[in-house]
């Protein structure tokens, strides 16, 4: 279903226009981007709801600078996002209306975008937008004998917010979503943990297994790499258990926490689920395109899979020793999980909830343990506002 997802302004003087939002809205932007493609300087603004696309022209043959002196300063289009954007291509094609471009073209804000003559539109020129994968560029944290990939997004003149994935899941691929959606408010910074995405798996993992203690290690190595005294943290399923160890661990180094999805109370039962779900050959046979995916986007998969393996056969006695300690945090927390969560229903958030002393909890509708199909356009505001919180 689409979703406004922007308003775009063409301004002569960007500058000026980003005082006098500042002075109107108390606003700033958050991110500024150029798109050479379209000859524009994009400049975003969270207006809650809403994003805000301030357009400045980069060449005098442009098309913002040919609206400009047209139109003047004013409103350029309305963009709303999709799902699939060819598809939704195709069906305003049949129903008659006149696309702008043949394909999806490059925009700002790791989109891909389509428009709609404006003719047709009663002269708004209306944007269709779907978020691509972005082409993020990580930074390397020293750790172990190797190093960890660390992804930065929004500006650091912001609340910093550590984003911790799930098992065999990376930043790129699965946090990305939900930090688009937080990057306007905060310095988010994504981490790939130990072995996962780019970042390395220690030589010695034989002998010194992987544990959520060497996951939270992570997080604080890549605190003092950037510098950064203290972060809220939010983690998902094996994140979120590196985040409350974190927490644990390092109470200074964290500010407020959110957990999603995450199962504190591990039972024989839940750790055979969750190898299964990290078989490389029973997945490849049930779903070879996913397994495909889990091999290239990991450096070594095949022994961080088997390295998962091991690690999940120690959670049912490791959650004792994290349950024992979940009454001494007193970070406020967020717990949020889903209705239909297909591995940790709504018994294993309400359970962690009940076990934490400064918790609230959230029960989102969805059906699918994955960080990338969570509903985010839900969850986003939510962990906003508990992080912003007073």
């Amino acid at each position: 279903m689409a979703h406004l997802d922007h308003i775009g302004i063409a301004v002569d003087d960007a500058a000026a226009v980003v005082e006098r939002f500042r002075a109107l809205l108390g606003i700033a932007p958050y991110k500024t981007e150029a798109v050479r493609g379209q000859q524009v300087r994009t400049h975003f603004l969270d207006a809650g709801s809403a994003k805000l696309e301030l357009l400045e022209a980069l060449a005098d043959d442009s098309p913002v600078r040919r609206f400009l002196d047209r139109h003047g300063e004013g409103l350029h289009h309305v963009a709303f996002e999709v799902d699939d954007l060819p598809a939704t291509m195709k069906r305003l094609r049949d129903a008659g209306f006149e696309l702008l471009s043949e394909t999806p073209q490059a925009g700002a804000d790791d989109k891909q975008i389509a428009f709609v003559h404006p003719k047709q539109t009663h002269g708004v020129l209306t944007e269709f937008c779907e978020s691509s994968e972005p082409d993020w560029s990580p930074r390397t944290v020293p750790r172990h004998d190797g190093h960890l990939s660390v992804f930065e997004r929004g500006t650091r003149d912001r609340p910093s917010l550590l984003v911790l994935h799930g098992a065999a899941g990376t930043t790129r691929h699965d946090a990305a979503p939900l930090i688009r959606r937080l990057e306007s408010s905060f310095h988010v910074v994504g981490v790939d943990l130990s072995g996962h995405g780019a970042s390395a798996l220690p030589a010695d993992a034989a002998n010194a297994p992987l544990s959520l203690d060497l996951f939270a290690e992570d997080a604080r190595a890549v605190l003092d790499a950037l510098e950064l005294p203290s972060a809220h943290v939010v983690g998902f399923s094996l994140g979120g258990g590196a985040a409350l160890r974190l927490a644990h661990m390092h109470p200074g180094r964290v500010g407020r926490l959110a957990v999603l999805q995450t199962n504190a109370h591990w039972t024989a039962s839940h750790a055979r689920r969750m190898q299964a779900r990290l078989d490389l050959d029973g997945l490849a046979a049930r779903a070879p395109g996913r397994a495909e995916r889990l091999r290239a986007r990991h450096d070594a998969p095949d022994r961080l899979v088997r390295a998962l393996r091991k690690f999940v056969t120690t959670l049912p006695d490791a959650s004792d020793t994290l349950v024992q300690t979940l009454p001494d945090l007193d970070a406020p927390t967020l717990v949020a999980g889903l209705d239909q969560d297909p591995l940790f229903g709504r018994a294993s958030a309400r359970s962690l909830h009940d076990a934490l002393p400064n918790a609230r909890l959230a029960v989102l509708p969805g059906d699918t343990h994955s960080l990338s199909r969570a509903p985010t356009d839900l969850l986003a505001p939510l962990l906003t506002n508990h992080f912003l919180g007073a």
